[in-house]
C-alpha cells in the first residue's frame, strides 16, 4: 500500500517510517478497559513496592557493594591435612565411631625398616617403606631406557642391550662409585651396592630408611635448598584427589571472581555517571520547585484587592493591574536565571540527566578485558 492509504486507514496525517518500539515503555495495551476491573486486580501499593528496587536513586551503600570485592586470600589458601581420615573427621563431629577407621594404617610419610627387611612377604605390606623426601630422589635417578619395537632396550649409543631390569644390560650403575669390570652393566633400579666389600661399597655400613632421610636433609640444608629452621611437612602434603579437586575449583573460583570483579567494575563505571545525572536531575527540579512556588505565591497575592485604597480612575486602575501583572520580583528572575544558566553550563556534560535503554550490552569484550586485567594486577597485589 501506498503511504497515503495508509493514512487513511490509520486516520493519520502522518505516522513514522521507523520502528520506536525500543524509545516506547513497553507494548501499547490493546485491550478494552471501559468493562468492570479485573477480579484479581493488583494493588498500587504492592505494585509500587515491586518496582522500587528497580528505579529508585542510587547511593553510596551501592557505589559500596559494586567497590567491594571480598576476601582474595582466604579462599585460595589450600587447608593443611589432618592425621585422621577425613570419614573418621565426619564421624567423631557426628558423634558416632567410624566404619573404616585409618588407624590400622601405617603413617603414609614416615620411613620403616631398611632394605635388609625387605622379603617376599613384606614386598605387599606397608612394614618396609622409605621416607617422601628419599623416596623422590631415588625416583629420579631411576633409569629410563628408549625401548625398541622388540622389546629390546638402546642405550645412548644406539647398542642393543637386554630387557629393562637385566643386571646384565645398559650403562654403568650411578650407584656404584669405582670403575670395575661392570662399569658398563644396567643395574635395575632397587639394585645397591656390595655393603660387604668395604672396596666397592659407598657407605660405612647398612642404613635405616630413617637415617637415610636425616641424611637427605643433612645434605639439602648444606647446599642451600633447604634452610636450618625448615622442616617438611609431608603430612600436609596435597597431592591426592581431594587436593586436586580443590586446586581445580579454586582456579575456576578464581576466573569467575575475575569476571564478577570485571563486570562490577564496569558496573560501577556507569553508576557514577547516572548519579551525576540523578545529581543534575534533583537540582534541576529542585529549582523548578521554587520557580513554581515563587509564581504561584505571586498569582495568590494578585488575586487579592489591597484594603484601604482610595477610589482611582477607571484609566488609572487599569493600569495599574496591568503594570503588576507584567512585573516579576528580582528573586523570581534571580531563580530563573539560576535555572537557564544550570541548563546550559551542566545539562550538556550529564545529557541533561536523560538516559535510555542501551541497544547493545554494556559489557562488551574489549571493555571487560580491560576491567579484568586490572582485577588480576589488583588479585596479585593483594596476593603478594
Amino acid at each position: 500500500m501506498t503511504d497515503e492509504e495508509k493514512k487513511a486507514i490509520l486516520c493519520v496525517a502522518d505516522f513514522p517510517h521507523d520502528d520506536l518500539h525500543d524509545l516506547t515503555p513497553g507494548t501499547p495495551p490493546d485491550n478494552d478497559f471501559s468493562v468492570a476491573k479485573p477480579t484479581n486486580q493488583v494493588a498500587f501499593g504492592t505494585f509500587q513496592a515491586y518496582v522500587e528496587p528497580y528505579i529508585r536513586h542510587l547511593t553510596e551503600e551501592d557505589v559500596g557493594f559494586l567497590k567491594e570485592r571480598g576476601d582474595r586470600l582466604e579462599p585460595y589458601v589450600m587447608p593443611g591435612r589432618g592425621p585422621m581420615h577425613y570419614r573418621e573427621v565426619w564421624a567423631r563431629e557426628d558423634g558416632l565411631n567410624p566404619r573404616d577407621s585409618m588407624n590400622d594404617h601405617q603413617p603414609l610419610n614416615e620411613p620403616r625398616g631398611s632394605i635388609e627387611d625387605m622379603n617376599d612377604d613384606t614386598a605387599a605390606t606397608e612394614d618396609v617403606s622409605s621416607g617422601p623426601l628419599l623416596a623422590r630422589l631415588l625416583a629420579a635417578f631411576r633409569h629410563e631406557p628408549s625401548n625398541n619395537q622388540n622389546g629390546d632396550t638402546t642405550d645412548a649409543n644406539g647398542d642393543t642391550t637386554m630387557t629393562n631390569g637385566d643386571a646384565t644390560a645398559g650403562d654403568q650403575d650411578p650407584l656404584v662409585n669405582s670403575h670395575n669390570e661392570d662399569h658398563d652393566s644396567n643395574r635395575p633400579p632397587t639394585y645397591f651396592p656390595d655393603l660387604s666389600n668395604p672396596a666397592r661399597s659407598t657407605t660405612t655400613g647398612p642404613r635405616s630408611y630413617g637415617q637415610l632421610e636425616q641424611r637427605m636433609l643433612q645434605e639439602l640444608r648444606y647446599h642451600g635448598l633447604l634452610t636450618p629452621e625448615a622442616t617438611p611437612d609431608y603430612d600436609g602434603h596435597f597431592d591426592d584427589e581431594v587436593a586436586a579437586r580443590l586446586r581445580y575449583l579454586q582456579s575456576e573460583l578464581r576466573a569467575v571472581s575475575a569476571e564478577n570483579g570485571a563486570r562490577k567494575a564496569r558496573v560501577l563505571e556507569l553508576t557514577e555517571e547516572r548519579m551525576a545525572m540523578q545529581e543534575y536531575n534533583t537540582i534541576a527540579d529542585d529549582l523548578d520547585n521554587q520557580i513554581n512556588a515563587a509564581y504561584t505565591k505571586r498569582n495568590r497575592t494578585m488575586s487579592k484587592p489591597k484594603k484601604g485604597v482610595g477610589k482611582a480612575r477607571p484609566g488609572q486602575a487599569a493600569a495599574g493591574i496591568a503594570t503588576s501583572r507584567n512585573t516579576v520580583s528580582d528573586g523570581v528572575k534571580m531563580l530563573m536565571e539560576r535555572r537557564q544558566q544550570w541548563k546550559d553550563l551542566i545539562g550538556p556534560v550529564v545529557d541533561f540527566g536523560q538516559w535510555g535503554i542501551p541497544r547493545d550490552t554494556v559489557f562488551d569484550k574489549e571493555t571487560i578485558d580491560r576491567f579484568r586485567k586490572t582485577e588480576g594486577e589488583a588479585a596479585e597485589a593483594d596476593e603478594a
